[in-house]
């Protein structure tokens, strides 16, 4: 990314966000996406791309919230409607006289979902008959039950947190170390000339502090170390990158759920990195908790009672389990791959 980045521009940090990273932040024109509400005064350079489409009050606008989200495109005028339900997503902002934008628009907020689907059941009823020479049996009806719930707080696909960030001012046009960006190109073929622009693939690799003490002061052993000499890049292989809850915005409800039962990146590592509400702790896959109604026919009942007596249908209290829906492995939104990048150096 060179010396042409718009205002409005959205990068994750995988770095500190302490005193001494914001100043790093701030002072290369970029504040974190925390949902804060500044004058309008203060940054008009940003007011001016967003105004108050993701919130904001009579003198202040609000930068984008991303706490515990996950970040999807526009649908806007696509005709494949990727989104199928964009005419619904919520304003970002309830908690301020302007909540921001809804609907199919830049700034709106849609909920976890678990798409429709149905499970497979099989029952069988197990008769035991008394001898009986008037009676007969008849249906009496049906029963509609409920399988057992099962499932998480949410539906999630597995995910490791960073913070985002954007870009608040035309000047200074400098990329702070520790952003990530994806990138579209082939690894293999790009990486030295990625790593001649400062920039270094996030797939984990071990880095001596030595060799890059701007990044290594970023990121220390967020993501893991081997040692007190080296540290680890985040590895981002395979996972969605989500907004670390961090301090909650008051007046909204907490986006990730099980924030604080995150886990480390690298276990098997002297120093695993962080875990919980912290940048780089990790989060599987999971499905929002939910059971589903089915419907049996109920026991066969004795019509014409004799003194003898009949009955029918005992249940051996078996608990059958439903049918697997599909053979997937994780829970995961519509995606499409891409690299990712960090910004190691400041040339």
């Amino acid at each position: 990314m060179t010396a042409s980045t718009p205002v409005g521009t959205v990068l994750m940090y995988a770095g500190r966000t302490d005193g001494a990273g914001v100043l790093n932040l701030i002072t290369a024109g970029w504040i974190l996406c925390d949902g804060s509400v500044y004058p309008n005064a203060q940054f008009p350079d940003l007011f001016a791309v967003l105004a108050n489409s993701y919130g904001g009050n009579a003198s202040g606008f609000a930068v984008p919230e991303y706490k515990g989200l996950f970040l999807r495109g526009l649908d806007g005028s696509d005709p494949n409607q990727r989104d199928p339900g964009a005419a619904t997503r919520t304003a970002p902002r309830p908690d301020l006289p302007n909540v921001g934008n809804s609907g199919n628009n830049v700034g709106s907020v849609q909920p976890d979902s678990l798409e429709a689907h149905t499970h497979g059941y099989n029952y069988y009823n197990s008769y035991i008959k008394s001898t009986h020479t008037l009676g007969h049996e008849c249906l009496s009806g049906s029963t509609t039950s409920s399988t057992s719930t099962v499932g998480g707080a949410e539906t999630r696909p597995v995910n490791q947190y960073v913070d985002f960030i954007i870009k608040a001012v035309t000047s200074p046009d400098v990329v702070p170390v520790g952003a990530v960006m994806p990138f579209a190109g082939d690894l293999a073929t790009w990486a030295p000339s990625l790593a001649g622009a400062g920039w270094l693939p996030c797939t984990g690799g071990k880095q001596p502090a030595a060799s890059y003490p701007n990044l290594y002061s970023t990121v220390s052993n967020m993501f893991g170390a081997d040692d007190q000499a080296s540290f680890r890049l985040p590895d981002f292989r395979g996972r969605f990158l989500r907004g670390v809850v961090g301090q909650p915005v008051p007046g909204l409800p907490v986006a990730d759920p099980d924030y604080l039962s995150r886990t480390a990146p690298q276990p098997g590592l002297a120093y695993p990195g962080n875990t919980g509400n912290l940048v780089g702790s990790l989060e599987g896959t999971s499905y929002a908790a939910h059971s589903h109604n089915y419907t049996y026919n109920n026991d066969y009942w004795n019509c014409a009672a004799t003194a003898i007596g009949d009955h029918a249908e005992t249940n051996a209290g078996v608990t059958w389990t439903t049918a697997a829906n599909g053979s997937l492995t994780e829970s995961r939104p519509i995606n499409i791959n891409v690299n990712y990048l960090i910004k190691a150096v400041t040339a």
